[in-house]
């Protein structure tokens, strides 16, 4: 799920309102003329249609677990159902990383909360699939009661909040989906992003170090070694984040995922702040000319570098070197150099 990507704006998307409607009339709180109208345009809509059928599926499911569970000797519809309960937390678990993913988004960057505002539509569609699968979780769990799942239901309100409030559901969101799937390598992922930000660097080594030690995975992996190369360069450990990092890049993952081309600007600074300057202009190039879409980006967070900003200043003959290679990333380099 990507809010920033939404094409919909909630008034203009009748599904949204009709699938909210259709989660409301299997629990009877719709009233009859709102009732025709879901059928009616459920009918006529392939993707509500099909919505429909899947809640009336789970609904089938509750029933035919209770009668199962009623016989001692498990019988392979016992078998079924209770692996539809698996599926059901694996795909519950999705849901919460893809919901704090999109709140940890929205507390770390403006930019993003600003275009999740502007088009909001899939935070409350994901909220409302994840609340109807947290309704079926507690039926189909033992007792019924679902006790273990209230903390992560309050959490599905799909209400776009303060930066602050954002960063803090975020967490408890992905933290609530290794609860359901400890596999959920993602959601370590930036649960980890969340703890380094937060100064708690043990915790987030922690995570990023469970990855690496549980997955062949090289995406979930590399952005493993990106983010504890990310920490190394942070904690001034120049040489121990240029060994994480390149690692990073000699998997080949970063053309696959274009995300990982920070790799490219955090070794960039780890060799400039090493004193190692050729190689630095090396990684800054191969960022500026592979990715070029990432260019504007690149230019904020070097604003941001005011350290490595006065290291290249102490250097003239470096000041002009990338002045003339990436005048648009340097441009107070350049006039200095002038």
């Amino acid at each position: 799920m990507n809010p920033a990507t939404a094409t919909l704006e909630r008034g203009s998307d009748p599904c949204l309102q009709i699938q909210v409607d259709l989660s409301a009339m299997l629990d009877g709180e719709l009233d009859a003329p709102s009732v025709r109208r879901v059928l009616v345009h459920s009918d006529a809509c392939p993707s509500c249609r099909g919505f429909l059928e899947g809640i009336r599926d789970q609904v089938r499911l509750h029933r035919e677990l209770a009668a199962a569970d009623a016989d001692p000797a498990p019988s392979a519809r016992a078998k079924r159902l209770r692996a539809q309960l698996t599926e059901n937390r694996r795909k519950l678990a999705r849901i919460l990383y893809e919901l704090g993913r999109c709140f940890v988004l929205m507390g770390l960057s403006p930019d993003f909360s600003r275009e999740v505002a502007k088009e909001p539509v899939p935070v409350p569609d994901m909220a409302m699939r994840g609340r109807n699968l947290l309704d079926e979780v507690a039926r189909l769990e033992p007792g019924g009661e679902g006790g273990d799942w209230v903390s992560a239901k309050a959490l599905l309100d799909g209400r776009l909040s303060s930066p602050a409030e954002s960063f803090a559901k975020g967490q408890r969101l992905l933290t609530e989906a290794l609860g359901l799937d400890p596999e959920a390598h993602e959601s370590r992922i930036y649960l980890g992003l969340v703890h380094h930000v937060r100064g708690q660097r043990a915790l987030a080594r922690k995570q990023f170090s469970f990855v690496l030690a549980n997955t062949d995975d090289r995406l979930m992996r590399s952005y493993a070694l990106l983010g504890l190369g990310t920490m190394h360069l942070d904690e001034g450990d120049h040489e121990g984040a240029v060994q994480l990092l390149q690692q990073v890049v000699d998997s080949g993952v970063v053309g696959e995922q274009p995300r990982l081309g920070m790799a490219y600007f955090n070794l960039g600074l780890a060799y400039g702040m090493k004193g190692e300057f050729a190689e630095c202009l090396r990684w800054f190039r191969r960022l500026h000319d592979e990715l070029p879409h990432r260019r504007t980006q690149v230019a904020r967070e070097l604003d941001r570098r005011s350290l490595f900003l006065h290291l290249l200043r102490a250097h003239p003959e470096v000041h002009g070197a990338f002045a003339r290679t990436l005048p648009n990333w340097f441009p107070g380099v350049q006039k200095e150099a002038g």
